[in-house]
């Protein structure tokens, strides 16, 4: 009644016409049962529905902390109990991890557990409690009909306890990542939704992954028992395979950025101590000793726009060619007099479209495109120095094609402020030689030089320089550029290093105009003849071949467009007009050898009646062309079209 006194949508109870809503009926058997009959609620379970989409997420994640919100205030003895299905004490699985048969799985089950035990529990205690649901699997979470499938409701409170208050929520996302290929992201969207009815603090946040992890270890440990004791039993194990798939690929995440995710949705800095370390490096942004020998000052550097739609970068095909790269890059040095090249930070580009980068998403393929670093392009061979003391953390030879080649992260440890990282990539082989893990480095000493492409990953000679504020685990590698969907997360994980180059940080106004305001700049200036496809319009600013790309990266393979049907920008097409807009681009008034060669070839193609061509800019000037040919031919002006013709 509470709950729907709130207006939530849940079953009400229906009371017997004794008034009691709980009565003991006796069945066939002569055994007693207790009864209660509840309302309908019409829906489809969540495990049911595909696609698990945003809107179907952020509602679930909505629609529970509505119920937590509601409950807040709420107790009932009965709602102090003790549950297997209570977070707080699901260490009760240490004493049954052996009816998991699977070694490598047992263990992991196991590590969840101890750092359950030895991080969560000791501060579990301390943060607010509350009556909670704890039971938003995906078969009591009810979806509604039509297109934008809405969360519609709850079912089954037969779970209901007090707990702390964040375990509703870790519940609800465990099962909400459930067979997903971006498990993480799809929790994220759950806890904003939670967020922005019922917030959550950042203490709450930090236990938040280790306790979807638990939850989905006592299921697994649950269901290993059960399927022992009741072999038969198929509802006590009908979660046990997608919560071992969801395990094992939770594996390769890092505790830290899960957390990290979930606080950026709350509107938390993503990496706590980013905002410290940004402070802390503009303090000190005269006292770091220069990372290569040339001055990077003005004048002396040139900066490359590497931008998806970028007009320096030419053809895709100019590219994927190292060499073909790397005289373009360094004849546009020479020929403006700069010592340095430099690729800009929090850069989306279009060259990082192997499979290295690409990401499986929720809702369709995605590609790590946006540069997390600094680029620096400087010729082979040439010094890279440390910027300040520090020591060397790990390093690695990464020698796979489009990797960082061999790679030096350093630690720091400033006296006043926060530890944090450097990293170095695109070095040359020899730079490895000697080092060891922990080994001082003092600023200014020479720590590396830049290697050549057939050692640095293939690409043109350049440092890779980054900050990082967090390691996640990793060692001798680091991700150098992210999903534009986690663009925020990434900066705030590996802040801007012009900080530390003491270079104008040329973040890339390249992103150009936001969608919003270039659909203001249509509207004010473009007449609405020329309309916009699709319900969010999409920004494509490249073309190659049979795909599309917009500004962050993502391709769409073209199957609308009528006007590039070849493909977009072909080599030999872009030549061929390169060549003749050289030499001459007008109308066709004059006599010229190739408008009549080019009349004469394509009529030797058709039809023997079919010998004169007309040539026009568009689709729209064809169409009116033949029904003035038609109407001069015919003396007829009735035209039959068909319904959505062109």
């Amino acid at each position: 009644a509470r709950l729907q006194d709130h207006g939530l949508p849940v079953q009400a109870i229906v009371p017997a016409l004794s008034g009691d809503t709980l009565v003991q009926l006796p069945s066939g058997s002569g055994t007693a049962h207790w009864v209660r009959l509840l309302t309908y609620l019409p829906g489809t379970p969540l495990a049911r529905v595909t696609p698990r989409t945003v809107n179907i997420l952020r509602g679930l994640g909505t629609l529970l902390g509505s119920v937590d919100a509601a409950l807040a205030g709420f107790s009932h003895p009965a709602a102090a109990r003790n549950l297997k299905w209570d977070l707080c004490r699901a260490a009760w699985i240490k004493d049954y991890i052996a009816e998991i048969t699977d070694n490598v799985r047992r263990q992991r089950v196991a590590a969840h557990l101890n750092r359950f035990v030895a991080e969560v529990l000791p501060v579990l205690g301390t943060l607010r409690r509350s009556v909670i649901y704890n039971d938003a699997n995906d078969y009591n979470v009810l979806i509604g009909p039509g297109p934008e499938r809405q969360v519609i409701g709850l079912i089954d409170f037969g779970d209901l306890l007090e707990s702390a208050t964040i375990c509703d929520l870790a519940i609800a996302c465990a099962y909400a990542m459930l067979d997903l290929p971006d498990p993480l992201t799809a929790a994220a969207h759950v806890v904003a939704g939670y967020h922005a009815v019922n917030p959550l603090d950042e203490s709450e946040l930090a236990l938040l992954y280790p306790l979807i992890c638990m939850r989905l270890s006592v299921s697994v440990v649950n269901s290993a028992y059960q399927r022992r004791i009741e072999s038969g039993n198929k509802y006590l194990t009908i979660s046990e395979a997608p919560a071992w798939t969801l395990l094992d690929k939770l594996t390769d995440v890092d505790a830290d950025l899960a957390h990290y995710v979930f606080r950026q949705v709350c509107s938390f800095p993503p990496s706590p101590s980013a905002p410290v370390l940004v402070d802390w490096l503009r303090k000190h942004a005269l006292g770091f000793a220069p990372v290569v020998a040339p001055p990077l000052k003005n004048g002396s550097t040139l900066t490359f726009d590497l931008s998806i739609g970028s007009r320096e970068l030419g053809n895709m095909s100019d590219w994927s060619d190292t060499s073909m790269f790397t005289r373009r890059l360094f004849d546009r040095m020479a020929a403006a007099g700069a010592a340095v090249g430099i690729g800009k930070y929090d850069e989306a580009r279009p060259i990082y479209a192997g499979p290295l980068f690409h990401v499986e998403g929720n809702d369709g393929p995605e590609y790590r495109t946006v540069h997390l670093g600094l680029d620096l392009f400087l010729e082979p061979s040439t010094s890279v120095f440390a910027p300040l003391d520090g020591i060397v953390h790990s390093f690695r030879n990464n020698s796979g094609a489009l990797d960082y080649g061999p790679t030096i992260v350093l630690r720091h440890d400033p006296d006043d402020g926060p530890s944090f990282y450097t990293l170095y990539g695109h070095l040359s082989a020899d730079s490895l030689h000697g080092l060891r893990a922990g080994m001082p480095v003092e600023q200014g000493a020479e720590i590396a030089r830049i290697g050549v492409s057939s050692v640095n990953g293939g690409w043109p000679p350049h440092l890779h320089f980054q900050l990082i504020t967090d390691m996640l685990g990793r060692t001798g590698e680091f991700p150098g550029v992210a999903r534009p969907s986690q663009r925020e997360l990434w900066r705030s994980i590996s802040p801007d290093p012009s900080l530390m180059l003491g270079i104008d940080s040329p973040t890339p106004e390249n992103r150009g105009l936001a969608r919003d305001e270039l659909l203001h700049l249509r509207r004010e200036h473009i007449g609405r003849s020329l309309s916009i496809a699709y319900r969010n319009p999409l920004k494509i600013v490249r073309g190659s071949m049979q795909f599309l790309y917009d500004d962050e990266g993502r391709a769409y393979l073209d199957a609308v467009n009528n006007v590039s049907h070849v493909g977009h920008c072909h080599p030999r097409v872009v030549q061929a007009g390169q060549e003749q807009m050289a030499v001459l681009n007008t109308n066709s008034r004059y006599l010229h050898d190739d408008l009549a060669r080019y009349a004469e070839r394509l009529c030797a193609t058709l039809p023997a009646p079919l010998s004169v061509c007309y040539f026009v800019c568009s689709g729209s000037e064809a169409n009116e062309l033949a029904l003035r040919l038609a109407r001069a031919h015919t003396a007829r002006r009735d035209v039959i079209v068909l319904d959505m013709a062109y």
